[in-house]
């Protein structure tokens, strides 16, 4: 069988002068400031059929983005209030002053942000880069190391039936898969998978720590999600930002500079989902049920009161899991403290669609989640008004 490349490269070319790496290669390394002049020369070298150089730039410009991502969330912890905010309008000041303060914080590290076209936005996002480095190492003979990339990239495009065989053909060819050193650390998903593995082993305490994991990054990659939504960083080309005089009201300027931020926060809440196949009810519910049972068979009572806890503030209907709680309580002398991390995300994920709300019409959330069962709103006037039946489930569709 043979392995495919990438297809439909968009080619920038970009002069270099600024060296970064230690690798050791026989040719002169690579030098930029940033992962898109990285990667948009490593598709020079690819379409050359240079596939070291494609190697060796696609590996930097990987390199820097994961670099730029964790200072921005870095720069964040910094600048973010702590807690959440109980109003539209602190919620809306505080957004105001994260993003100036986590822009300032960026700016003294790197600079103005990058203007990334469109189309590096979307390859970083379903790592298309993964698939250039995949073929580049196959040409070079490195085929752990292949299927390595493959499987990242296929992971985030689980519908490429070119990249299903690509992995197919590599799991025949890699017979000791333990010197696969991994690009990316496993996120929420991968701890996800790996505790529900454990779940149907009945192996209780391997899900209860993988599914603690999950639950840890997904709080991470929620609140980074939404980082980028506020800062902007990176932007992208001919971005525009409506021209505000000083007349304006502040309903004025929160919904003409904030509406766009408001709807990429929506998306936040359930990018999850799509990640997961065949997902019966959206992706943070059933991580806290399968969390809660799993913490109640290892006998850790008060962190399964905290996650079931959690749970009834999504999906305040389900019986079996208030019996849960209400079981759970019954064995603790008194009420353990709240989850606070995964409390006040929650909330602010309430505050998310609350503000969206007031900005768009409650017409329009309406229309978004008719005949869906709602975990993310919690009780906040809009569940009374749909009366879904408490018994569907859905995923998140953006």
């Amino acid at each position: 069988m043979a392995v495919f490349p990438a297809v439909s490269l968009i080619l920038v070319t970009i002069s270099i002068n600024y060296c970064r790496s230690q690798l050791v290669v026989d040719f002169t390394l690579p030098s930029t400031e940033n992962y898109l002049e990285l990667y948009s020369t490593s598709l020079v070298h690819y379409r050359n059929a240079d596939y070291q150089r494609t190697q060796l730039y696609t590996e930097l410009a990987l390199a820097d983005k994961r670099y730029r991502d964790v200072m921005l969330f870095k720069c964040y912890q910094r600048c973010s209030d702590q807690g959440s905010q109980k109003s539209q309008q602190l919620f809306f000041l505080s957004l105001v002053n994260e993003e100036k303060c986590t822009r300032k914080c960026m700016k003294k590290l790197f600079g103005q942000p990058l203007q990334l076209p469109l189309w590096a936005i979307k390859d970083f996002k379903f790592r298309k880069p993964y698939s250039f480095l995949q073929y580049s190492y196959y040409q070079l003979g490195d085929l752990t190391s292949a299927y390595e990339a493959a499987l990242i990239n296929l992971k985030y495009n689980r519908d490429s039936e070119m990249m299903q065989g690509n992995v197919k053909f590599y799991s025949k060819k890699v017979k000791d898969k333990s010197r696969m050193l991994p690009h990316e650390l496993p996120d929420s998903v991968d701890e996800f998978n790996m505790g529900v593995t454990s779940y149907m082993k009945l192996d209780y305490a391997a899900a209860t720590h993988h599914l603690n994991q999950s639950l840890s990054l997904y709080i991470e990659e929620t609140k980074k999600c939404k980082i980028r939504c506020a800062t902007g960083y990176d932007e992208y080309v001919d971005k525009k930002q409506p021209d505000l005089n000083d007349t304006s009201t502040f309903q004025d300027q929160f919904v003409r500079l904030y509406q766009e931020v408001m709807e990429c926060r929506y998306k936040c809440l359930g990018k999850h989902d799509k990640m997961v196949p065949d997902l019966s009810e959206d992706y943070l519910p059933k991580l806290l049920n399968y969390l809660q049972f799993s913490a109640y068979q290892i006998n850790d009572i008060v962190f399964a009161h905290q996650i079931a806890s959690e749970y009834l503030s999504l999906n305040s209907g389900d019986q079996t899991m208030t019996n849960n709680l209400k079981y759970f309580a019954e064995q603790l002398k008194s009420a353990p403290e709240s989850y606070a991390i995964l409390g006040d995300l929650i909330e602010e994920n309430k505050l998310d669609m609350e503000v969206l709300s007031a900005i768009v019409g409650k017409k329009e959330i309406r229309k978004r989640l008719k005949d869906k069962q709602n975990y993310v709103l919690g009780d906040m006037g809009l569940v009374s008004e749909l009366n879904p039946d408490k018994n569907i489930l859905w995923r998140n569709s953006y």
